[in-house]
């Protein structure tokens, strides 16, 4: 297996989420050779992803790491994540297809995407991006950034559909996505989907933090 290493942009204002975060990482039946987690105290309030997100890939390199994944600290994944790619024989990995949960509402939507993947499903060959410019995506998504970014340059890309990731809504800390406010389209009033796309531990974690939001 080609060695790897995953990136996580975190603010230090939901401990409980990085930490299962964590755990997840933990129990991956493969797992990265090293896990950055960029966790600094926040200078200002306003969205500084970018910044943390361009620390750990400038980490990784420095560290000799020729592969990352983003890893974002509130979500969930399924342990055998990084097995369903083939690492080492691609620039960009991701899914044209994302799962976004709200668990202070009990709803989901499911998006399809053309040619790009949403961040927290999103990994690259680090060199891929040595003339990407970080400074221009500031006001918008870094994902289509990226994968916009990908489009262009002469990487190959592997999309895998599905890859049982599932991006949490939550409203707890500084979040970018407007989902965290929003309802999705669909109701899960009785949890079933949530319980048909985790595990028994996310199932019970998530549950769990329902009740104090």
């Amino acid at each position: 297996m080609t060695p790897f290493a995953t990136i996580t942009p975190s603010r230090g204002d939901r401990p409980e989420l990085l930490e299962f975060c964590k755990h997840q990482l933990s129990r991956m039946t493969v797992k990265p050779s090293k896990s950055y987690f960029i966790d600094y105290k926040p200078t200002s309030e306003r969205i500084d992803l970018i910044d943390r997100v361009k620390q750990g890939v400038d980490q990784a390199k420095a560290d000799g790491f020729e592969y990352a994944f983003i890893i974002e600290d509130d979500d969930a994944y399924p342990a055998n994540y990084f097995e369903q790619f083939d690492i080492g024989e691609f620039s960009y990995y991701g899914s044209q297809e994302t799962i976004y949960y709200n668990i202070r509402n009990r709803t989901y939507n499911i998006f399809q995407h053309q040619g790009r993947s949403s961040l927290f499903i999103t990994g690259f060959k680090i060199s891929e991006l040595d003339k990407f410019n970080w400074v221009a995506p500031k006001n918008r998504f870094l994902d289509i950034s990226i994968w916009e970014y990908s489009a262009t340059s002469k990487g190959i890309r592997q999309f895998i559909k599905p890859t049982g990731a599932i991006g949490i809504k939550h409203n707890l800390g500084l979040c970018a996505g407007k989902g965290h406010v929003q309802r999705g389209a669909n109701i899960d009033d009785s949890l079933e989907k949530l319980r048909c796309w985790t595990d028994n531990e996310q199932f019970d974690f998530y549950t769990e933090l329902m009740k104090k939001l």
